[in-house]
């Protein structure tokens, strides 16, 4: 499957699930049970590395103190380390994914919608149920979204500010968690000017847990933009406490655009669904272009809500199209009826079908609900004097 994933898709990187390679540690290295100093090496070697040399270090370390010199499973697991280790993948995408949690999350959705005994009809009619109830659930966020302000915890930051109107709601809470860090549990340790623009600071977390590790931020004081040593903003599309407590330090009351992805944003979906300008493909199709036409008609008329002048230009505008458009079609017809030879051309004379009464309808009035109840009451009367 490795080979295969990177001859085919040669833009992914292919990677092993990190839950299922912890599950094997203790079976496969006899030290991990009892020696806390070799499991807490082996973690930070999974996913507690920001770089290959501090990798090495504590995969040393382990192997020192451990004496795992010998040991078939740790020297096989070292030469595919590219592929479970985030040290040697900080410049992918990933948003934190370290095991197949993804599938097994899918996986258990299918099971709540459907059982091993259930119709090949029932799995899909689950499946549909469970699709739209995901559906629903995106837009009533999308709703929240943008009817709903978020209520700020540091309101005197432009930061803070300036990313609620951008993000979604649960990526800024992300963005504010991070910030909060980065403002009360980072320090800033040193600063080195490499010249006027570039600044290199040495950042550390006031937390007794991380010790004395140390991130290194450089930062561009005329665009702003900023790199930190942990790749946090590109491996998780946000940026990471360190810089923020560099921005906060500097005073910077707006981020830069390309740190503000738009995957995360609320308007997201703006571009796939209500795109600014019509796309001149797919016209031999009527029913995509109906669809893009009204997805394009919805966002002008989104656009223009609170302003009267664009609103009066859109009517009229729409007035003038209409009136073109009908000349052109009745241009088009005439010249199509015109092409077609005399002796084609069929004259229809459609007459009126004849009047008939249809079975079962009277002319009579209509009777009343006392009438009718009369009338079955002597029925049954009559009945039951004929019958004594």
């Amino acid at each position: 499957m490795a080979v295969a994933i990177e001859r085919v898709m040669t833009k992914t990187r292919h990677r092993l699930c990190q839950w299922h390679i912890s599950k094997k540690a203790p079976s496969k290295v006899p030290s991990f049970n009892h020696d806390r100093v070799v499991r807490t090496c082996f973690y930070n070697c999974m996913n507690k590395c920001d770089g290959e040399d501090e990798f090495n270090r504590y995969w040393h370390e382990m192997i020192e103190k451990g004496c795992l010199h010998e040991n078939r499973w740790l020297k096989d697991l070292h030469n595919i380390r590219r592929r479970w280790s985030t040290a040697f993948n900080k410049d992918v995408l990933d948003l934190g994914i370290l095991s197949t949690q993804r599938s097994e999350s899918a996986n258990n959705c299918l099971h709540g919608c459907s059982k091993p005994t259930s119709a090949l009809v029932e799995c899909f009619s689950g499946m549909e149920k469970l699709v739209s109830s995901w559906r629903r659930n995106e837009r009533d966020e999308d709703y929240k979204c943008k009817q709903g302000d978020v209520c700020l915890r540091y309101k005197a930051s432009f930061l803070l500010k300036q990313t609620s109107k951008q993000y979604s709601r649960k990526m800024f809470a992300l963005f504010e968690k991070n910030f909060m860090l980065g403002v009360l549990g980072v320090n800033v340790v040193d600063e080195n000017k490499y010249d006027e623009r570039n600044i290199l600071y040495i950042t550390m977390h006031n937390d007794p847990a991380d010790g004395d590790k140390r991130w290194f931020v450089s930062y561009d004081s005329v665009t702003n933009q900023a790199q930190c040593s942990c790749r946090g903003f590109e491996t998780n599309g946000l940026l990471c406490s360190h810089i923020l407590r560099i921005y906060n330090l500097r005073n910077v009351r707006q981020i830069p655009g390309p740190y503000v992805l738009k995957r995360f944003s609320m308007k997201a979906k703006k571009d796939i669904y209500l795109p600014e300008s019509i796309p001149s493909t797919n016209y031999d199709s009527d029913l995509i272009f109906r669809n893009e036409l009204m997805r394009f008609s919805y966002d002008l008329a989104r656009r223009v809500e609170g302003c009267t002048i664009a609103k009066e230009h859109v009517v009229s505008s729409i007035n003038v199209l209409s009136k073109q458009i009908d000349h052109l079609i009745d241009g088009e017809e005439k010249q199509r009826n015109n092409n077609i030879p005399e002796s084609e051309k069929v004259t229809v004379t459609m007459n009126n079908p004849p009047l008939k009464r249809p079975k079962g309808v009277s002319n009579a009035r209509m009777k009343a609900h006392w009438e009718r109840g009369r009338r079955q009451t002597r029925i049954t009367l009559s009945y039951l004097l004929f019958n004594m």
